[in-house]
């Protein structure tokens, strides 16, 4: 066999390029290289055969690098291997069925074929697979420093293309920053990809110390930032915050800016807020040093009220913020009489001394509210 061996590589290239598509051309595999492989193996087959056999084989194993390296599937090679084996065994056969060797040393011979076959096709699958990690683990390091340099604005005009192409980005935009809070274990957005795939919303992601990062291209005819909220809305187990709309990616490190002081700015009863879209949870958040203490000044002798009624009264106020100034429509939603309404307002406007009729101190005491559930929370 190792004499007829360069007959046998014609043999075996011709019957692989037959049955395996990928390899009927030499667009990706050449028939010279495809031949000198088929060598390798003739060689690694049948030279320690009658001693002992090979246990390992680091040509197959460069093999099913090269092969990952070319882009030919891992599915395409193990075919290929499939059929140099069943044309290997059939040239082993012959000679036994014509009496050239005796079946003895057939079988022999056909039980060492069959375990060099086999090693040397777990050595091909293993280097391929090495491969695609190591290419998997380039392509994700050059995907982090392409992100990293977006978020920190540090991309200039010349590479822009070539970001958006490894982030799999359109290169126009619009595109808003999405930031959401990272729980303690894990991935803020787990479902997130799920949840946007019916946009049709291109995105790449980033796990920063702090929140998780997404850049996402909007789509349709007019894009809206609130569509891409409410497919958020039920995706987030966390607070999410999302920047304005932005055309050019080396704005990414402002939008970026804006979606965390979007973020600060969700609560629970609004865990997604869009910067462009929620002013008072964006004033309230924006400066929260300032307004914990101005909400404080507004709203501070309600601490002389029970913690108990003091939230009672401010969830009052806000069921009729949210109920368009509607004692009637505030107290369905609360479940109790409408005058009850009344009454907490009215004890909400003694406390703090402001008119409910006033756009003025209106105004002061919806920005406390806001920044009372958003940035001074429980311990206030």
């Amino acid at each position: 066999m190792l004499e007829r061996a360069g007959e046998l590589a014609d043999e075996m290239v011709e019957r692989i390029r037959a049955a395996v598509p990928v390899y009927q051309s030499d667009a990706v595999i050449t028939a010279a290289e495809l031949r000198r492989t088929c060598l390798e193996n003739i060689d690694f087959v049948f030279a320690p055969m009658g001693h002992a056999p090979a246990r390992c084989s680091p040509e197959s194993r460069d093999n099913g690098r090269r092969r990952a390296q070319a882009g030919v599937p891992l599915t395409s090679v193990m075919e290929a291997y499939r059929v140099s084996a069943r044309y290997l065994w059939e040239r082993l056969a012959e000679p036994a069925a014509t009496g050239e060797i005796a079946p003895e040393a057939a079988l022999r011979a056909a039980t060492e074929l069959w375990l060099v076959l086999d090693t040397f096709t777990q050595e091909m699958a293993d280097g391929y697979r090495e491969e695609i990690t190591s290419q998997t683990l380039r392509r994700e390091a050059e995907r982090s420093a392409v992100m990293q340099a977006l978020l920190e604005g540090r991309l200039d005009e010349a590479d822009l293309c070539e970001a958006a192409d490894i982030l799999r980005l359109p290169t126009q935009g619009p595109y808003v920053v999405i930031a959401a809070r990272v729980p303690e274990a894990g991935h803020a957005l787990p479902r997130v990809q799920h949840a946007l795939r019916p946009l049709g919303a291109a995105c790449a992601w980033s796990l920063l110390h702090d929140v998780e990062v997404g850049i996402a291209r909007l789509t349709g005819t007019h894009p809206r930032a609130e569509d891409l909220a409410d497919a958020l809305e039920h995706a987030a187990e966390g607070h999410i915050g999302i920047s304005p709309p932005y055309h050019d990616l080396r704005n990414t490190a402002d939008a970026l800016k804006l979606a965390k002081i979007a973020l600060r700015g969700a609560c629970d009863g609004q865990r997604v807020t869009v910067f462009d879209r929620d002013p008072l949870a964006i004033a309230a958040a924006s400066a929260p040093q300032v307004t914990r203490t101005l909400a404080r000044t507004i709203l501070g002798s309600l601490d002389q009220v029970s913690e108990h009624d003091r939230a009672l009264l401010l969830d009052t106020f806000g069921a009729w913020l949210d109920a368009g100034g509607s004692a009637d429509l505030a107290a369905a939603a609360l479940f109790c009489h409408p005058n009850t309404v009344r009454h907490r307002l009215r004890r909400l406007q003694d406390h703090t001394g402001r008119s409910l009729s006033q756009p003025r101190e209106l105004a002061e005491l919806i920005l406390a509210f806001e920044v009372d559930r958003r940035v001074t929370g429980p311990a206030r």
